[in-house]
């Protein structure tokens, strides 16, 4: 048993040494050996490389967000009667959305305005008493006794008004809760709660959101952060619709994110591009950043080669032809291996011995 595991384990670490010899290329037919290039290169075709400036971008991933949006939730526990609005209606500020069981709390409020008209009755009386006996007293045909009482009356009378009309208050704002009504115009995103179910205090049953108020939020970079400024205008795009847009930066977050590192900019849109009905919530797009010009050093197609995943050059060093291996980036960039003043043979893989 221990030899065929020793011989599985022999067999597995062969199998990845050929893997990686294979992309190194040592099985590449096709791969020029360095005998086969010329020592020198007095006949051959060169390139001298030189840095040119380039304006330097970086893109940043973020997404659409509503600034105005809202969580509506029930502020008492009643049986939902009604829910008036489906997923996408557009309302209207003031609309009613949701409807909750208000038997009890409109008899309740039709039983306290009765009582506010009861104290309010017993005010006029007690006022017509209280002017009655002050014209009595004047004349001294009362004594100050029965003045005192219609006063007291009057003091009671007018504490049981106020009392009433603060019950009718208190009881038209519990039925008012029974009513959801939309805090702005807008857009129903998200239903979460049916006819019939029970809404509770805190709980959520309806989302909505005003489409006019659409921006773009994106998380840039600590280093990128010296070329936004508030009042910038960057180009942004939809990738899914293949779509640009422009946008305004609101706001610079002053607080980098701890995990990233990373400053939330706000960009507001136009307001012919907020009314655009692609314009969702949650969509992804991307900002592109223009920052400082740097060299940049570029290879060309016909100076390079590869032996597996690696990148070759063969360069020219006191008319002696060396090979080297670089690092670039698909479109040519250097990124280490070679510097400006370096000269190159052109079409490396074409060159025969005479």
């Amino acid at each position: 048993m221990k030899a065929k595991k020793g011989l599985l384990a022999l067999a597995l670490a062969s199998g990845l040494l050929v893997l990686v010899l294979a992309m190194a290329g040592v099985f590449t037919d096709n791969v020029t050996s360095e005998s086969s290039f010329p020592e020198r290169a007095d006949d051959r075709e060169t390139l001298t490389l030189t840095a040119v400036e380039q304006p330097q971008t970086r893109t940043f991933s973020g997404q659409l967000v509503a600034r105005q949006n809202a969580t509506l939730a029930a502020r008492m526990t009643a049986t939902v009667a009604d829910v008036l609005v489906d997923v996408g209606d557009r309302v209207e500020q003031g609309d009613i959305l949701i409807r909750l069981d208000n038997a009890d709390l409109s008899a309740k409020v039709r039983q306290v305005q009765q009582a506010l008209a009861s104290a309010q009755s017993q005010l006029n009386t007690a006022r017509s008493d209280y002017r009655r006996m002050e014209t009595l007293l004047a004349k001294k045909l009362v004594p100050q006794s029965q003045f005192d009482d219609a006063e007291n009356r009057l003091n009671t009378a007018r504490s049981e008004y106020r009392r009433a009309i603060a019950a009718v208050d208190e009881a038209e704002t519990q039925f008012g809760f029974s009513l959801v009504r939309a805090p702005f115009t807008g857009l129903i995103s998200e239903k979460i709660i049916n006819q019939g179910d029970t809404a509770t205090p805190g709980a959520a049953m309806l989302t909505l959101y005003n489409p006019d108020s659409m921006e773009a939020q994106v998380n840039i970079a600590e280093s990128s952060l010296p070329f936004v400024t508030t009042g910038d205008t960057l180009n942004l795009r939809l990738p899914t619709y293949e779509k640009t847009l422009t946008g305004t930066i609101r706001t610079i977050t002053p607080a980098a994110d701890a995990t990233s590192r990373s400053y939330r900019v706000a960009l507001t849109l136009p307001v012919e591009q907020r009314e655009d009905q692609v314009l969702l919530p949650g969509m992804f797009t991307k900002v592109t950043l223009s920052q400082e010009s740097a060299s940049v050093l570029f290879v060309p197609a016909n100076a390079r080669y590869q032996i597996g995943q690696l990148d070759y050059v063969k360069i020219v060093e006191d008319n002696q032809i060396k090979t080297r291996l670089v690092v670039l980036t698909q479109e040519g960039r250097v990124r280490k291996g070679l510097k400006s003043g370096d000269t190159v043979l052109i079409n490396p893989k074409s060159q025969k011995n005479k």
